[in-house]
Order: structure tokens, then C-alpha cells, then sequence
């Protein structure tokens, strides 16, 4: 992403948030912006007379003081991401984590993904791994409570294809194991 695009997004109250996390109150903030901007730039440079002068300039001011808080949070976020370590996993870890789950290394590739499930914003391509990773290991209750969080999270309706099927996998899996006890 071009520098001058990045700069852009973090000018831009709630764009960063809407655009990488998806977040549907972030992306209302960036709307009303919008519509806060061109009511603006309407009202004092195409049509004068729809703003009085204490209202335009009231509006404006409100604009920057939107832009200055946009930029002082995202500033906040990033300086607590890096101190608390929480971010949503990356590439490298998730990697790992999968390489890991494909020799059968079950609890490694867990231990690696449970960091980043148990935090407030959940990673929900972890998740699911973990979800997976329960189901191998015989704790479908646990991997049912993990695809339920993840069905009720915003981004979770994208994963419905696999859930759906993740679920069914629990399903044979208790039916196996009913049929083994008989």
C-alpha cells in the first residue's frame, strides 16, 4: 500500500478499522465523517448561504478536532498492541501453527494459536484451527463452544461454509465414539 494512501486512512476517522477489521461501528464513524465533510465543504464553498458563519466554522473545527482524536487513537491502539502483544496472529505464528498440526503435533500448534483466541478480538482463521485441533483431540464440547464464538462475531458469517462443516465433523466424531462404546 502506497505511503500517501496509508497517511490518508489514518486521517480519516474509523477507515483504518473499517477497512482491515471489517468493523461496522467503525465504518458508521467514517460515514457520518463523510457526510460531515461535504455537508461542510458544501455549505461553505458551494452554497454560502446554507451554513451561517459560526456554523461552518463550527463545523469545521469539529472536523479537525475528529481527524486529531482519529489519529491520537490509532496512535493509542498501536502503543498498546505493542506493549500488551496483542494483535491478531500473524502470518509466521499461523504458519507454524499449521506446520506443527500437520506432523499430528496437536497440543504445539494449540499452545501457539490459544494466545490469540483468548484475547478480545479474535483472529477467526485461528480459531477455527483451534476448533479443529479440539476436534482431533477428542474435546468436541470445546470445539463447539469455539465455532459458536466464532459464529457470533461480525467476520464469522464469511466463515459460515466452514463452520458448517466443521460442525458436521463433531457430529460423525460423537457418533463414532457412541458406536465404539456399544
Amino acid at each position: 500500500m502506497p505511503k500517501s494512501l496509508r497517511w490518508a486512512m489514518v486521517l480519516w476517522p474509523g477507515l483504518v478499522f473499517a477497512w482491515q477489521a471489517g468493523n461496522l461501528r467503525a465504518l458508521l464513524i467514517c460515514l457520518g465523517f463523510v457526510f460531515a465533510l461535504q455537508t461542510a465543504w458544501i455549505g461553505t464553498f458551494i452554497w454560502p448561504g446554507l451554513l451561517t458563519g459560526w456554523e461552518s466554522r463550527l463545523l469545521w473545527w469539529s472536523l479537525a478536532a475528529s481527524v486529531a482524536g482519529s489519529v491520537l487513537y490509532q496512535i493509542y491502539c498501536a502503543a498498546w498492541t505493542t506493549k500488551s502483544g496483542s494483535s491478531l496472529c500473524s502470518d509466521k505464528v499461523l504458519q507454524e501453527a499449521q506446520s506443527e498440526y500437520l506432523r499430528g503435533n496437536y497440543f504445539e500448534a494449540e499452545e501457539l494459536l490459544t494466545v490469540y483466541v483468548s484475547q478480545g478480538e479474535w483472529d477467526v482463521e485461528a480459531a477455527m484451527w483451534l476448533a479443529s485441533i479440539y476436534r482431533r483431540t477428542g474435546r468436541l464440547e470445546a470445539a463447539s463452544v469455539v465455532l459458536q464464538t466464532i459464529e457470533s462475531l461480525e467476520r464469522g458469517s464469511l466463515w459460515a461454509a466452514e463452520i458448517a462443516q466443521e460442525y458436521r465433523k463433531i457430529k460423525d466424531a460423537k457418533r463414532n465414539k457412541r458406536t465404539e462404546s456399544l
